[in-house]
């Protein structure tokens, strides 16, 4: 056996084929470059670089040159850099001396575009020392915004095209624009030069520009300030004729926003919010941003795009968004889109110090950055502006959607370390790290309180300035800040704050509490367990701090956890005695929690009684829960519609917001049975009726944010179910402003009244939206007319609708698949009409809409609209046709396919017993016995 193991290897050996041989001929250099070849090693270091680039914006190409000083730390015979470029025609290198270094002849470099890297090859080994690397090379202007790296945007002024280029970089894209070390822990001052046409006005960067020399008839050269010590992905330029305004600017702090020439008069909201979040986060943090410079000025610019891949990106000094996010408009800018640009102005502000000052050092712990972002992104704004009611905000868009993501059995954690290559880089911005790690911020912000919390950023930002960080490094900022805080220390005797933060970090999931209360003795055990709606659940404990109260003595102000739950069990005490506990209050822990049953009967009935007993975020996690635990057969049906009763009396926003996107989940899931979707609109429409009443259809002057909030939910949806007043009324403004274009429907009903207009009008009422559409100067206003064209019920008008998303340059990329998804929410008839453009246009989507990915999206779209069992078998034969032209989004597809039927699935079984709760729960007794007995018929009958 031995023999025939040493003649298998000897074969095995000899039939390497030359790729392997190559790699163990590499093990003969010294290198910097790691395994797999994605990474490189920290034995090289820049330490300064420059970038000039010679910028040719018609012809959508450049010319570059890198000088890059490096400390290397280690022999070696060669240094590897990342680049995905045109080409690179010469590179040499010279040591501290300005002495040549020979390179190896031939293959003095080598580009290796798989794993995008220049690797310089040696002569003889080089010592450690300072080097400097001379990189000449050729460049491309990316034309799709979604290759990014350096690409190009359109605009237009009256009917004349006009073109810009600017840069998205984030995560490692700036090697499609200079060869650098593109990873985030490779961190150095970087000079930008740029040469452009004459024709345009000045350039941006990071910095202000330093000098400006003619360096030919019609080419200029802008040279910028030294930037502070930063990463390679956070470089940014951009070349254009755009306009800038710095209405608020004072010596020493500059901030501009900065546009194309048409809606410059839309800077000024965003201004006054960037203005105020700049000074509130220099304060918070101890650490003024305009002092970040290291010897330069920092400048405070941010630049409305009119194409964007991403919302925008906090490249320091310089913020690129989508114009949408930017630009407001007192008569057209609704309030939801006003409260969004409140948010991303906050997100990136708060990246110059969390991302930018302080890195993380590698993308597996994206959280460091982003999380930190999208936790201000809510309470910078909310101390600046309390009435944007930012603060309750953030339970219902960061803490709710990050449970949802979490109740997967595939959710990754916040430490992701499977993050090694390109791919696994983009599939972790994400929700995890994003809005997860921002729900898990406020927890521990409410567990040491806030200005032990302020403290400990506060030491973790110094103590890491123009570095990058760990989350050791986070830990310990925060063991330090309890440490001098003597109300922590005896509150929570011998625990280590760091291990309960890193239990949030390192396990995926979330957790759910299962409260059982003994009502006799005032004993409750409380068990700890991964909550997940399917799928084995791994034995997974948290370190987690437990808030609650009791209807005995109702408290849900005191949001200091009152114990830390570090085991599986534990029991606690409440006085004996017929009580109600809640825990979690006011959402403030990142938890679900689920009663024993008689503790969800006292809560249901409360809620009946007076909801207002039990604090509005609360309201907002219970029905959330319940629905969820619904989901995952961990509650009754009867017992989770009991407690969504109360709200037929219930108009707050922020509950409203949680439990409608899980009663639509469950409403779209009984379309293909068509009797009960019917019965369940008719449940839903009285549901929503206090509200309606409650809310009236006009806006008044005095209305709080969360009223008018409410309002655009609720009749939003109401429309929809087909609410005759809800129709009338937005019919009746539709009317209005066709008939007179001086009228203007009130900015925060516009989606819903347009939307009636399109579905109850002809294909005139469609064109007259869309020629809206096209004249509009307000890319917020733009997307709300986006959105309801696709309501239109003409075959004629969805068809141009659909076609033009692919061909009318209006509307944007970063806009096209959106339109591919409002046209399957627009209405249900529209689904066979969408699948159909998708078969016959699946090649002119993956090229118009900007490649497979934009594809891929609009596939995996279809998986909440595909209820009907015939179009779900027309889609599979299409997909298996279309195998191999569909590349990726076949398996996208495959996963569509798997999903609808799963929810057939699910509602084939679950809709006898739904209807038959709402009859129980329903006091008119709206749904029959006889509509559940034909249920049960239908169901039997779905797949025959």
């Amino acid at each position: 056996m031995r023999v025939v193991f040493i003649f298998l290897l000897v074969n095995v050996i000899f039939a390497l084929p030359n790729k392997d041989m190559n790699d163990f001929e590499m093990l003969e250099y010294s290198t910097n470059i790691d395994n797999p070849q994605y990474r490189l090693l920290d034995n090289v270091q820049p330490t300064f670089m420059y970038v000039d680039l010679d910028v040719y914006l018609s012809e959508s190409r450049f010319n570059g040159v890198v000088r890059v000083n490096v400390q290397v730390q280690e022999t070696l015979k060669q240094i590897v850099m990342h680049q995905n470029l045109v080409s690179i025609t010469a590179v040499n290198v010279v040591n501290a001396n300005n002495q040549p270094v020979n390179l190896q002849f031939p293959n003095s470099f080598e580009i290796n575009s798989y794993y995008q890297v220049l690797k310089i090859n040696f002569a003889s080994n080089i010592e450690p020392g300072q080097y400097t690397i001379t990189i000449n090379y050729l460049g491309q202007i990316n034309e799709n915004p979604y290759d990014r790296g350096f690409y190009k945007g359109y605009y237009f002024v009256g009917n004349e095209t006009r073109e810009y280029a600017t840069t998205q970089f984030q995560p490692y894209h700036a090697r499609k624009a200079f060869p650098c070390f593109d990873e985030p822990q490779f961190k150095c001052p970087f000079v930008i030069s740029i040469t452009r046409d004459a024709s345009l006005l000045p350039s941006y960067s990071n910095m202000a520009i330093h000098s400006t020399v003619e360096v030919s008839p019609g080419r200029i050269r802008e040279t910028f300030f030294p930037t502070p010590v930063i990463s390679s992905y956070l470089v940014a330029f951009h070349v254009s004729d755009f306009i800038a305004t710095d209405t608020l600017s004072v010596p020493g702090r500059p901030f501009q926003i900065i546009s194309r020439r048409g809606p410059t008069n839309q800077h000024g909201y965003a201004t006054v919010m960037g203005v105020r979040i700049t000074e509130a986060l220099s304060y918070i943090f101890d650490i003024n941003y305009y002092d970040m410079g290291q010897g330069s000025s920092m400048k405070n610019d941010h630049i409305a795009l009119p194409d964007f891949p991403s919302g925008a990106m906090e490249n320091w000094g310089m913020v690129n968004y989508r114009e949408a996010y930017l630009l407001y408009d007192e008569a057209h800018t609704n309030l939801l889109d006003q409260v969004f640009i409140s948010i991303i102005v906050g997100h990136e502000l708060a990246h110059k110090w969390f991302g930018n000052l302080v890195t993380c050092f590698w993308w597996s712990n994206l959280w460091l950055n982003e999380s930190f972002a999208s936790y201000f992104e809510y309470f910078a704004p909310h101390w600046v502006e309390p009435l944007l009611e930012m603060d309750d905000r953030f339970v219902v868009n960061a803490v709710q959607t990050a449970l949802s993501a979490d109740a997967s059995e595939g959710a990754t954690p916040m430490n992701w370390t499977e993050v090694v290559n390109n791919p696994s880089i983009d599939s972790h911005f994400s929700t995890t790290s994003y809005d997860k790690g921002a729900a898990v911020i406020r927890t521990m912000e409410h567990f040491v309180g806030y200005l032990t919390f302020a403290n400990a950023l506060r030491y973790y930002l110094k103590d890491n300035s123009y570095g990058i960080a760990y989350p050791e490094d986070l830990y310990n900022a925060f063991r330090r800040a309890c440490a001098e805080d003597p109300i922590f220390q005896f509150t929570y005797p011998n625990v280590d704050v760091g291990a309960v933060f890193n239990s949030w970090v390192q396990n995926s999931g979330a957790p759910v509490l299962n409260v059982d209360v003994d009502m006799d003795t005032g004993r409750i055990n409380i068990t700890q367990e991964r909550f997940q709606l399917s799928g084995t659940i791994p034995d997974t404990i948290w370190h987690i701090p437990i808030t609650w109260t009791h209807s005995g003595s109702p408290n849900f102000q005191n949001l200091r956890p009152s114990f830390v739950l570090s085991n599986k069990t534990t029991t606690i005490y409440k006085p004996a005695g017929h009580h109600w506990v809640i825990f979690n209050l006011q959402h403030s822990g990142y938890y679900r929690v689920n009663y024993d049953d008689h503790n969800w009967q006292m809560i249901a009935s409360q809620l009946r009684r007076n909801k207002d007993t039990i604090h509005k975020l609360n309201r907002a996690q219970i029905t959330n829960d319940v629905m969820f635990f619904l989901r995952a057969n961990k509650t009754s049906i009867n017992r989770a519609f009991d407690v969504l009763s109360f709200l037929r009396n219930e108009s707050d926003y922020y509950v409203w917001n949680g439990v409608l996107s899980q009663l639509d989940w469950l409403r779209r899931r009984l379309e293909h049975l068509p009797r009960a979707h019917e019965e369940f609109d008719v449940y839903l429409l009285e549901l929503l009726e206090g509200a309606v009443q409650q809310l009236g259809f006009e806006e008044t002057l005095t209305e709080t944010v969360s009223i008018i909030q409410s309002r655009m939910l609720i009749m939003n949806y109401a429309c929809e179910l087909g609410h005759e007043g809800c129709i009338n009324d937005s019919l009746a403004k539709w009317r209005q402003f066709r008939n007179d274009t001086t009228y203007l429907v009130p900015k925060n009903a516009r989606r819903y009244v347009y939307c009636t207009g399109l579905r109850y009008g002809n294909n005139d009422d469609y064109d007259f939206l869309f020629q809206q559409y096209i004249n509009s100067e307000n890319a917020a206003d733009m997307v709300v007319m986006l959105r309801a064209l696709a309501c239109t019920r003409s075959n004629v008008s969805l068809t141009h609708y659909l076609t033009q998303s692919m061909r009318n340059k209006k509307i944007r990329a970063h806009d096209k698949s959106s339109a591919f998804n409002y046209a399957l929410q627009g209405n249900r008839e529209n689904i066979p009409i969408v699948l159909n453009f998708l078969y016959n246009n699946y090649e002119e989507i993956r090229q118009t809409y900007g490649g497979q990915a934009r594809l891929n999206v609009c596939v995996n779209a279809l998986a909440t609209h595909l209820t009907d069992f015939d179009h779900i078998v027309n889609f599979q034969q299409w997909l298996y046709a279309q195998q191999i032209s569909l590349g990726t989004a076949f398996n996208s597809g495959l996963n569509v396919i798997n999903s609808a039927m799963n929810d057939l699935r699910w509602a084939n079984n679950m809709a006898p017993d739904i209807f038959a709760a709402i009859r129980r729960t329903n006091a008119s007794a709206t749904v029959s016995a006889s509509i559940v007995l034909l249920l049960v018929s239908l169901v039997a009958h779905t797949f025959h």
